[in-house]
């Protein structure tokens, strides 16, 4: 449909450090239906089974109203980026020595990353059996005003979204639905207000639906820890990487080459 047939292939969806801005007059646009077309089948696949196209796709679908060659062309480079790696598919595996099923949350935030508003981006990923099962990456609905308040933001945001998966796995009465879910964040800061009421003053002018994360820790029903920023997934949700580390956080978060994952399991 895109005639992206014969086009070269790219390593990543969005090549590091793409700056992308709303239109201005002197811009040249582009077909609007065909974007618009072009960024929901992206979206799709995004949602359902492509997590490591969902900054882009999130970063692209900003401009449906009014999008131009510049917009275009960035997204027909995610389907060069798909079409180099059309045989990737999330994959689970049981582990033979862990028999209970546990859930794993990673959390990150890129601050004041919009070129626009300078709001920050949050992106979140939940682990079971190696593999995703729930993902986002979205613009924060406020402004922060250093990188450990949107930091914060994302963890609040990926703390509700840990909780409903507790209690997805409470209803299938799953055995470490009973433990709090971990969740991972790159920011001491962030953990310290989170979780030391000492801290809190710091964080008190942050709107107070971010602050239900500190409940949760309270009642037991998540608990956070610190992970290097090199080994944080949730990076693939908030920001272009370079080839290298976007492959690595793409094996983290259980994608695979369709061949290369039968072949484990045989």
């Amino acid at each position: 449909k895109y005639n992206m047939t014969n086009a070269k292939s790219a390593s990543t969806p969005f090549e590091k450090g793409t700056k992308l801005r709303a239109a201005t007059p002197d811009d040249t646009f582009c077909n609007l239906k065909m974007y618009q077309e072009l960024t929901g089948s992206l979206n799709h696949l995004a949602v359902f089974t492509r997590p490591d196209i969902a900054f882009a796709v999130s970063k692209l679908s900003k401009f449906n109203a009014n999008p131009t060659t510049t917009h275009f062309k960035a997204a027909l480079h995610v389907l060069r980026y798909l079409k180099s790696t059309r045989n990737y598919c999330i994959v689970y595996i049981r582990s033979p020595t862990v028999p209970i099923t546990d859930i794993i949350g990673y959390s990150d935030a890129d601050f004041a990353s919009d070129e626009d508003d300078r709001k920050s981006y949050t992106g979140y990923v939940f682990i079971v059996n190696g593999g995703a099962i729930t993902w986002s990456t979205h613009k924060q609905h406020t402004v922060a005003f250093s990188s450990m308040e949107s930091e914060y933001m994302a963890l609040s945001d990926a703390a509700r979204e840990a909780i409903a998966r507790k209690q997805f796995f409470q209803e299938l009465q799953i055995p470490s639905a009973i433990r709090p879910v971990p969740l991972l964040t790159d920011s001491q800061t962030a953990l310290e207000i989170s979780d030391n009421p000492a801290k809190y003053r710091q964080a008190k002018h942050i709107d107070v639906r971010y602050h239900a994360v500190r409940h949760y820790i309270h009642d037991g029903k998540i608990q956070i820890d610190y992970i290097p920023s090199a080994h944080q997934p949730a990076d693939i949700f908030t920001k272009a990487l370079e080839t290298t580390k976007h492959q690595r956080f793409c094996r983290m978060i259980g994608l695979r080459n369709s061949y290369e994952a039968f072949e484990q399991v045989d």
